[in-house]
This record gives C-alpha cells, sequence and structure tokens, in this order.
C-alpha cells in the first residue's frame, strides 16, 4: 500500500464542479473575505468530494484518439482574446487534443464564414467560435453541424442556429451589472455614456440592453446622453471620448463593453477627468488591473477564461460522446481594487 497522500484539487476542478470562477475559489481556499456563505459552502463542497475521489475528476471527459480542434477568434488578438487562446492550448494540452488556433479580423464575417467551411471535411473533429452576427458565419456554422462536426460558441452568442452549445457569460446579466455598479457608485443620478463594438457580437448587444434595462426598473436618475460604436482600438476609443468629453464636460461615467480602454483612459487623463468620471469596463487584463489599482479605473466586469476554455473543449467531447455538455452560464465576477487578483488562470 502506498503510503503518499492523495493528489490536492486543483482550483480549476473545483471551479467547474461549483460552478464559479477561479478567483472565487482562491478567495474561499485561503480564508479571503467577500464571498458569500452559501457559495463557500458550494466550493467547500466540491473540494470534499473532489479530495474524498483521491483522483481528478472527469469533469474534462477523455478526448477520442487523435481528435482534432479548431478555434477561432476575434482579432486583431488583444489581451482578453489572447488569454483565452492560452487558455484553449493549455486546455488541449491537457486533454491530448490537437488544436489550431486562428484570430479572424472581427468585422470580416465573410473571412469567419470560409474560415469555418474549411473545416468540413478536412479532419477537424470540432470546431470553437467566437461568432460574428451574420448571416454567412450562421450558414457555415449550421453546414458544420449538418456534417457533424461539434460547434461550440464562445464568449457571445448566435441565435437562430439549432445545436450550438454557448459557454460564457449571461451577457444581459453582466451589463445590468455593470449598470448597477456605475449607478451606485454615482449616488444614483448623473450623465453616462458607453462606448461598444460594431454590432457584429451579440454580446455587446445583450450587455447594452442589460444596462438599459436595470438603469429604467432601478436608476432613473442615470441618463445615458451618448452611445459610441467602436472597432476595439484603442485610437478609435482615444478618439471618440476625447471628443465627447469635450462636447460633455458634465459626463460623469463610462462604460465600455468592448477592447480599446487605453484610449478611454489616455482621453480621460489629457481631459483632466481620471477619477472625476466613473469608468467601467468588461475582463481584468495587465492593463485593467493597473488601471484599478491605480485610480483610473472603478470597476471590471471580468470573466474566468480558464473556465470558458475548459468547458468549451469538454462541450465539444460531450457531443462526441452523446453526452450533454455544461452549459451553465460563467459567473459575472465585480473585480474591484480592493478585492484585484492576479493574473494566473485568467
Amino acid at each position: 500500500m502506498s503510503d503518499s497522500a492523495p493528489p490536492k484539487p486543483r482550483i480549476s476542478d473545483i471551479a467547474l464542479l461549483a460552478g464559479v470562477g477561479t478567483a472565487t475559489v482562491d478567495r474561499v481556499l485561503n480564508g479571503r473575505p467577500g464571498v458569500r456563505a452559501a457559495t463557500v459552502e458550494k466550493v467547500r463542497a466540491a473540494e470534499r468530494e473532489l479530495a474524498a475521489s483521491g483522483a481528478r475528476p472527469r469533469l474534462l471527459p477523455p478526448a477520442p484518439p487523435g481528435l482534432s480542434l479548431r478555434a477561432f477568434l476575434g482579432g486583431p488578438p488583444g489581451f482578453a482574446n489572447e488569454s483565452l487562446g492560452r487558455c484553449l492550448r493549455a486546455v488541449a494540452r491537457d486533454t491530448g487534443v490537437a488544436l489550431r488556433l486562428d484570430f479572424l479580423r472581427r468585422t470580416d464575417a465573410a473571412a469567419q464564414a470560409a474560415a469555418l467551411k474549411e473545416c468540413l471535411g478536412d479532419g477537424t473533429g470540432g470546431v470553437i467560435v467566437q461568432p460574428a452576427e451574420h448571416p454567412l458565419v450562421r450558414d457555415a456554422i449550421g453546414q458544420l453541424i449538418t456534417a457533424g462536426v461539434p460547434v461550440v460558441s464562445v464568449l457571445t452568442t448566435l441565435p437562430g442556429v439549432t445545436g450550438l452549445p454557448y459557454i460564457g457569460l449571461d451577457n444581459r446579466g453582466a451589463g445590468r451589472l455593470a449598470g448597477q455598479i456605475l449607478a451606485n457608485m454615482l449616488g444614483r443620478q448623473g450623465k453616462i455614456a458607453y462606448f461598444f463594438s460594431e454590432a457584429i457580437y451579440r454580446s455587446h448587444e445583450e450587455r447594452e440592453a442589460g444596462l438599459r434595462s436595470i438603469l429604467r426598473e432601478d436608476f432613473p436618475k442615470i441618463t445615458v446622453v451618448e452611445t459610441l460604436s467602436t472597432n476595439d482600438t484603442p485610437e478609435e476609443c482615444f478618439r471618440l471620448a476625447r471628443d465627447l468629453l469635450a462636447r460633455r464636460p458634465d459626463l460623469e461615467g463610462i462604460v465600455n463593453f468592448a477592447a480599446g480602454n487605453r484610449g478611454i483612459e489616455r482621453a480621460l487623463a489629457d481631459a483632466g477627468s481620471l477619477g472625476r468620471v466613473c469608468f467601467v469596463t468588461f475582463n481584468l487584463t495587465a492593463l485593467s488591473r493597473v488601471a484599478l489599482i491605480e485610480g483610473r479605473m472603478a470597476a471590471v466586469i471580468h470573466q474566468d477564461m480558464a473556465a470558458i476554455a475548459a468547458r468549451a473543449v469538454a462541450a465539444v467531447i460531450a457531443q462526441h460522446r452523446g453526452t450533454p455538455p455544461d452549459l451553465r452560464p460563467i459567473p459575472a465576477e465585480l473585480i474591484l481594487r480592493e478585492n484585484i487578483r492576479d493574473l494566473d488562470g485568467v
């Protein structure tokens, strides 16, 4: 009989079993405050279950031999998508799956559709995609599913495609969370603006709808004075934010649903508005982490990229095995300066 102790459960496995983010598990295991009692118990129960098994759970089921996956994320790659790409590569290594990852220009739906169709008949055993909301992309995904190639949507939904699992945030709920935290930080009244990418990702529209719904229901004295469409680049965000601040010296809050935060920060700094204008954004990155610490950003709504990657690969494998994938929404984490974490597992 071996005297060696059974392996300790991994944070990522506990997070998957408990249905929470890895940051929440880390806080619970290290006894840090800020986690609800019910969530603490859920994490501890998952820890006990995994420890009792003496081995890793089958949360990531064994992949069929020789399984080859393709992943298509929006490009050019930014910090959030780069993080998801790294996590997908790590999960593929852990499961013995071959993975080819491509970053496709966000606004080029035709290129995304063409890349998806390349997976027909070339031996690709599954596709993970951040889909543009466009008929060409919808048709290409439909062809793959009809041909028996499992497809999983990540980060953004694509309604109207039967048999397409989605792994990511409840983006409407995340938009409501952004609206709630911003409104409370402003004292429940004031003028705000929000930035979103070109209306090619459903996720940004859902975040916008969530923001507007909670303001309408709970914060009628918060007024959205402008909405600005960007192409996710810091340069475009800087230009738009600079002009916005010049037009609206009474602006008190900004929400950015998309990328390009550096440009908005620069415009706020140039206008002398850092700290005065409450800035809320999405996805913790190396830069947004520093911005939170230094007070240039008020809050970040984050989605755990490691959990998304693990569930996306598991969802492809589950479809090969004829079992239902885990489609629980990834929890939306509210990250402020006082509960900030480092970027391990992001």
